[in-house]
């Protein structure tokens, strides 16, 4: 039973960093890339643009999806959270906006960096599936 339960929370993990990954990486950047070979401007297309495309769309639609929900939240931490009179003289808020400027100073270039190394890792496997795909459709 543990056995499957890590199994479980490393697949749990893996969907969240995927889904990461798009929005915070893929989904902004889902442009064709302009590629000049020997004078004529060309477009390139990733090679799992399509799929980046779908996902993105399910990905903000189910954003879409829980936004009145999220609006909701907010408004109940406005109204009990911070209000409150220990939130306001601990300034907590300075205390979360520092925390932040520090994250994307120092953490955020790290987890760009990972970003690229996962998309360059999805480029490679996919090129080994589609290889594989191939040799199947031969045989």
């Amino acid at each position: 039973m543990s056995c499957f339960a890590k199994v479980k929370c490393f697949l749990a993990c893996i969907i969240v960093y995927y889904i990461s990954y798009l929005y915070n990486y893929k989904c902004p950047s889902l442009t064709p890339l302009e590629q000049a070979v020997e004078g004529v401007t060309e477009t390139v297309l990733h090679p799992l643009h399509s799929h980046h495309s779908v996902l993105c769309e399910y990905l903000h639609s189910g954003i879409d999806t829980v936004q009145p929900y999220h609006a909701k939240v907010h408004d109940f931490l406005d109204e009990h959270i911070h209000q409150h009179p220990l939130f306001i003289e601990y300034k907590i808020e300075d205390k979360l906006t520092s925390a932040k400027k520090q994250f994307s100073t120092y953490v955020y270039p790290y987890i760009n960096e990972l970003y690229t190394f996962t998309d360059a890792l999805e480029v490679q496997a996919y090129a080994v599936v589609e290889d594989l795909q191939q040799r199947l459709k031969q045989d």
